[in-house]
């Protein structure tokens, strides 16, 4: 069975860090598991890695779609299984890293995912729609709808949860058998270090241009869609994009978007770990343990002989 090591945690926590020098150390590649990396320029406000952080590093599933492009937990198992097959028969240890958790079970847990085609006239309809009336008609469609709270109270993730109910597929299934053998890597801290983390990059993005890219995002999608699935994908980035969008707008001034875009972030980080803790086999590592990448070698070397 192909092997995967897969290095999980909340954001801002060095995952990719840590996942390029273990790459480094075992001849392998980086997949990302990001489900807002895939867009192409949206790397400031995503913490997309840049060509000189990568270290000659091979990253896979980064600017694979265009902003307005939509893209599913369906495509992206699809595109990663055929990934690892070719790496497979080039004999290359992938590594899956990143902290959407859905993708990364995915491919972990062998997900049986409806792959259903994106239904632009009835997004339009439902983007008039407000929350709680996006709730009762995904009730109608389907009332043992398997949203968390998140997603639950998530206009995007709601009128894509109705698009699934209506075209009468089978949710998702976790089929156990699989054809990889994963190891799982978590990084975690204290929610204090979390926050410093997360207040230091964001004060980061925002020196390096993440107002000025958010603006340049909402031109490009305003030029390909309609003002409704233009602000519903704007908002499918979620998170800071959102806060910097209410400021461009004069509605909340810099600094509470920048404290805003900070409880966002740390408030995604708390249920990122949420998530990840509800998984079974991780293997948990303190980040800021100076010995981490010497045991985290260990840990795999390890589970690679084993699994020869």
């Amino acid at each position: 069975m192909q092997p995967i090591i897969t290095i999980l945690g909340p954001t801002a926590i060095g995952k990719s860090k840590l996942a390029i020098e273990l790459a480094k150390r075992f001849d392998g590649i980086i997949i990302s598991a990001d489900s807002r990396q895939i867009y192409k320029n949206f790397d400031i406000g995503s913490g997309k890695i840049t060509s000189d952080e990568m270290q000659g590093i091979q990253h896979y599933m980064l600017d694979i779609r265009e902003l307005w492009q939509d893209y599913n937990v369906a495509e992206f198992q699809k595109d990663v299984r055929q990934i690892i097959k070719e790496l497979k028969d080039k004999k290359t240890l992938p590594f899956l890293v990143g902290g959407t958790g859905l993708y990364i079970e995915s491919i972990l847990y062998n997900y049986n995912l409806p792959s259903i085609a994106v239904n632009s006239s009835l997004r339009t309809e439902l983007s008039k729609l407000n929350k709680v009336e996006l709730q009762n008609k995904l009730l109608a469609f389907n009332p043992n709808h398997n949203l968390n709270h998140s997603d639950w109270n998530n206009p995007v993730r709601l009128i894509r949860s109705i698009e699934i109910a209506q075209s009468k597929t089978i949710p998702p299934i976790s089929n156990q058998a699989n054809s990889y053998k994963p190891l799982l890597i978590g990084l975690t801290t204290s929610l204090e270090n979390i926050k410093k983390n997360i207040t230091k990059r964001v004060d980061a993005r925002l020196e390096q241009g993440a107002i000025e890219e958010v603006a340049d995002i909402k031109k490009i999608l305003e030029n390909k869609l309609s003002p409704d699935l233009a602000f519903q994908k704007l908002a499918q980035f979620g998170l800071g994009t959102m806060t910097i969008n209410q400021y461009l707008e004069d509605k909340i001034d810099y600094e509470e978007m920048r404290k805003q875009y900070i409880h966002s972030e740390y408030q995604y980080a708390r249920r990122q770990l949420t998530w990840f803790r509800r998984m079974n086999d991780i293997n948990w590592f303190e980040a800021d343990d100076e010995n981490l990448i010497e045991k985290a070698s260990l840990l795999i070397a390890d589970f690679l002989r084993l699994k020869s």
